[in-house]
């Protein structure tokens, strides 16, 4: 092209031949070139470019100045693949048939539209098509000839479905299986929806889709089977399964190498090659790719490829690298058209910001996994096709429901005060008032050394483990911990068989969330020495540790090693679903962060399995979050934390106040870097520094209004409510400046700051002795008056759904029809409120205090039972264990037997009480059921026949008068 040619017509022509398309002017075309692109000026403002795919005439670029009309090119274009095709139907790829792809171009802005997504091979239109044809999308760069040239053969091969938009179309007929029970193969019900929602959704031509499914619910696995599917059914050629830490990139490889496909013997991986991507280049062979977004934007830039063995890349260096936008550039090994699905798991962090390039690089479909969406995961998809709380995985048995227990100290509500000096008095009477000494650590380099305090020091709660650890604190939560353990926290339960009072010995596999690193050390020196045990029994679990991935290997599985304390490393994406405590002694105040950290205990596991690593565990049916730090009590924020990327934000403070004093303009994310940081630092600061500075400041301002300001300046949310309502919203840049002009103009402000944020000693009190507040479970009284409200309304307004029940008890029916009317109640009332299940309302009633002296936790049909009688009048003062109402009728049928003169001896009213135990179980009991448990170990149904022989029952019949008498 001539130099004089305009610069948006040599970038278009850049942008071809990087590509890989040989391109010519009119009259330029050699002989044996296979991929040409034919340049055909039409106006100062298009210029057209005719694809050739070994001399087959098949597409057409219309490229135009950055203000042309992106329809106005397509027009062009539309046009131009008609009558090309009309012209030269003997060299157009379809004959007559107008070229299929499109592509307009503004400036440098490419889109792309393919005529096929919505027409068979043979030009008729395809059944199910969105109404207006083909849609366009917008592309990096253009495909490259060898992408267009599969498609053509794909095209020919498949004429019906001749792209892969079109073979979405009908993959939701494609046979889904569903798991019709526990055991058996088949997707969950929830991931069945999962995958049918995303199928869906691609079938009416979705460019993004997102699936939120409750932590532990499966959404990994749900992805694989979507993965195989658009492989082998749809035609996808490459899919990539994207992740935002190294651990989880692990997990996903394993998930995708353990997946077998329904009636195959081989698993996915000997199928579809794949790959974990860590270093080096991905092959055009491989079929599923696993990366970390910041791995694949190294590739992306140009930027050397960390070590495999980093683990912390993703983390810390990766983000200083990329700033605070991750630029790409084109790559010929890595080009555009490379993948054809992308799946980002916790979605929530990485759509947006820094690494949102690298997802738009790419000219592929895009899948959001998440857990815990916030405002801006809803604005980058705006497509929610599968949604699974964590309330409807607990109904369904997928996930548990947690506790919340409290522990209170004084120094954890109050904070303290070091004081300057102590008064020692020795053997003789004398009084000696001395300087106190403290040890302070350097927060780096973790030197310590002896501090002689000059004034006293009061810290607030905001500042422990920040500013100052208080050596107490950390020791009497601890203990109180150790001793509320198998007396409050995990209470002795009866056992459902016997009615015995079982009480554990084996600490559950707990997990303490600390603050930093320096806090989670001296948590694990506590826990050692409160519980008298070594160091196998608890140890720190982050990516500083020594080995973590063995040290996380073993918490899942060894006995022995019974509490971890980890800072962030266990905090999302990593599964022990052994675990059956979490203990928090640090904050959060991100919602989708806290959700995501509760998701360590909610996982289900098997009996057998839970037993292997905890000797006296029974059943997860909960897990207890130990709330050492308030961390439940407080309003939390749906949105990103304002330090964005938490784990090594850039820039620092003393960059963006540098900034500041040049007076150079923030960005709307340096802004709202810049007010978490500074909210932080308030945070931390003690009265007097949080004075000085505010003393800069002057009397029209407070620290907390100087990064209010900020805050709102950086709000887009806030900005897009003013304009929904229609008020007047100031330019962006006017509100940035006005909340940065008090650091731009005070050099003193900026000083003052940047002095109070370069605290690298961590001060420790060991002179304050902490005490005891509160120690109790929490019980959610508001949300069980709600429950049971609802409860009780709908047995009023479902009186004909009830009346079974009612007559069955009135008539005082065998168990077995009983519970067949419960069974028939409990089908209707899960079809339409699958959250109420019979452990769920039963917990509402034991919380508001209606059901006494039965457990809390692990409630099935029986308990619900006892619901009904109360609701139904049948006990009236209050809802009594099942087992003592079954206890009560013994008494009552003894006392009537000795009436006409039978007695028991011994060995006698020993089954009858082993029958209690099993009508306390399930409300009935059957001849099998003396051959089960406790009672096979007795002898089972022949011993019971023995001890009751002479009697004036047959065996079969005192069996079936119990069931009567006690039951139901």
């Amino acid at each position: 092209m001539s130099s004089a040619a305009p610069e948006w017509a040599r970038t278009v022509e850049v942008a071809l031949t990087v590509s890989g398309w040989q391109v010519y002017g009119p009259g330029e075309r050699e002989v044996g070139v296979a991929h040409e692109a034919v340049r055909s000026p039409i106006s100062s403002s298009l210029v057209l470019f005719t694809l050739y795919v070994h001399r087959r005439l098949c597409g057409i670029v219309a490229a135009g100045p950055t203000q042309s009309d992106q329809q106005d090119l397509f027009d062009a274009a539309t046009d131009q693949a008609a009558r090309i095709a009309g012209r030269h139907a003997e060299r157009a790829w379809r004959g007559s048939l107008p070229l299929p792809f499109h592509y307009a171009v503004q400036g440098s802005r490419w889109f792309f539209r393919n005529l096929l997504d919505a027409e068979l091979f043979d030009g008729t239109a395809s059944v199910g098509t969105p109404e207006g044809g083909a849609r366009s999308r917008p592309i990096f760069a253009p495909h490259r000839p060898g992408t267009v040239e599969r498609w053509m053969r794909d095209a020919e091969r498949h004429p019906k479905t001749p792209t892969l938009r079109a073979r979405m179309r009908v993959l939701p007929s494609k046979p889904l299986l569903r798991r019709r029970r526990r055991g058996l193969p088949g997707l969950r019900p929830a991931q069945y929806r999962a995958v049918q929602g995303l199928e869906r959704s691609f079938a009416r031509g979705d460019q993004k889709a997102l699936i939120q499914m409750a932590t532990g619910a499966g959404k990994t696995y749900a992805a694989v089977e979507s993965t195989y599917r658009l492989l082998r059914h749809a035609g996808a050629r490459r899919v990539l399964f994207l992740v935002d830490r190294h651990n989880l990139g692990e997990q996903a490889r394993d998930e995708y190498r353990g997946y077998t496909p329904l009636g195959s013997r081989k698993t996915l991986h000997e199928q579809l090659p794949l790959r974990h991507f860590t270093k080096g280049d991905v092959a055009e062979s491989d079929r599923i790719v696993i990366s970390t977004i910041q791995r694949l934007w190294c590739k992306l830039a140009g930027v050397p490829m960390p070590d495999p063995e980093d683990e912390e890349f993703e983390t810390g260096r990766a983000v200083k690298l990329a700033g605070k936008l991750a630029h790409v550039g084109y790559r010929e090994e890595l080009p555009p058209d490379f993948f054809d699905v992308i799946v980002v798991d916790e979605c929530h962090r990485s759509i947006y910001g820094r690494w949102r390039p690298v997802l738009e690089y790419f000219d592929a479909h895009i899948v959001g996994l998440t857990a815990t969406p916030v405002q801006e995961t809803f604005g980058f998809f705006r497509n929610l096709v599968a949604q699974y709380t964590q309330q409807e995985a607990v109904a369904d048995g997928v996930n548990v429901d947690y506790d919340v227990y409290k522990i209170t100290t004084r120094i954890s509500r109050d904070g303290a005060t070091i004081p300057a000096t102590l008064d020692t008095r020795h053997p003789d009477g004398t009084l000696e008032r001395i300087n106190s000494v403290i040890s302070k650590i350097h927060k780096e380099t973790r030197a310590e050394h002896w501090h002689t305090m000059a004034e006293e020091d009061p810290y607030a709660p905001t500042e422990i483990n920040h500013r100052v650890r208080s050596a107490d604190q950390i020791r009497t939560i601890v203990d109180t911990f150790r001793d509320k353990l198998f007396t409050e926290i995990f209470p002795p339960v009866a056992d459902r068989d016997t009615g015995e009072i079982r009480t554990r010995k084996t600490i559950p596999k707990t997990l303490v969330f600390a603050q930093n690193e320096l806090h989670a050390d001296a948590i694990v020196t506590a826990v050692r020495e409160a519980f008298e045990a070594g160091d196998d029994f608890c140890r720190k679990i982050t990516s500083k540790a020594a080995r973590p991935k063995k040290a996380l290997n073993d918490f899942r599985t060894k006995r022995d090693l019974r509490i971890a304390v980890t800072v962030d490393m266990i905090a999302t994406g990593t599964d022990v679903p052994a675990l059956e405590c979490l203990v928090f002694m640090r904050d959060i105040h991100s919602w989708s962060y806290f959700e995501q950290m509760k998701g360590r205990g909610a996982r289900s596991i098997e009996d057998r399995k839970l037993r292997d690593v905890t000797r006296d565990a029974v059943h997860k049916d909960r897990f207890v979050i130990v709330d050492a730090v308030g961390v439940t009590e407080h309003p939390k924020t749906d949105s990103r934390p304002l330090v964005r990327d938490d784990d090594a934000p850039v820039p620092s403070l003393e960059r963006l106040l540098q900034a500041c004093g040049e007076r150079h303009a923030l960005h709307r994310d340096d802004a709202a870097t810049l007010a978490g940081r500074l909210s932080r630092l308030g945070q931390r600061l003690d009265e007097a520094a949080l004075a000085a500075i505010e003393e800069i400041l002057g009397e029209e301002m407070s620290y907390e209004e100087l990064v209010g300001g900020l805050v709102r300046a950086a709000d887009t949310n806030r900005r897009e409510e003013r304009r929904t309502h229609t008020l007047a919203v100031p330019d962006e840049a006017d509100d940035l400046v006005a909340a940065v002009r008090p650091l731009m103009e005070s050099e003193a402000l900026r000083a003052a700051l940047l002095d109070a944020a370069r605290s690298h000693w961590l001060y420790v009190d060991h002179i304050n002795q902490d005490s005891l507040i509160e120690a109790r479970g929490l019980q959610d009284e508001e949300e069980a008056g709600q429950i049971i409200t609802d409860w009780r309304a709908y047995i009023a307004e479902h009186e004909d759904k009830i009346l079974p029940l009612r007559i069955a008890f009135q008539e005082r029916q065998p168990p077995g029809e009983v519970l067949a009317a419960l069974r028939d109640l409990v089908a209707s009332v899960r079809a339409t409120r699958p959250e109420w299940t019979e452990a769920r309302i039963w917990k509402a009633y034991v919380d508001l205090g209606v059901a006494r002296g039965g457990r809390r936790r692990g409630a099935g049909l029986v308990e619900l039972l006892s619901v009904m009688r109360f609701e139904l009048g049948l006990d009236r003062d209050e809802i009594r264990p099942y087992r003592s109402t079954v206890e009560d009728r013994l008494t009552a049928w003894l006392a009537r037997q000795e009436t006409v003169g039978v007695m028991f001896d011994e060995q006698q009213l020993t089954w009858l009480q082993m029958v209690v135990d099993v009508v306390a179980a399930n409300a009935t009991v059957s001849v099998s059921s003396l051959n089960e448990g406790p009672r096979l170990h007795a002898g089972g149904f022949g011993a019971f026949v023995d001890a009751f022989e002479g009697t004036r029952w047959k065996p079969g019949e005192l069996v079936d008068e119990l069931d009567r008498e006690l039951g139901a």
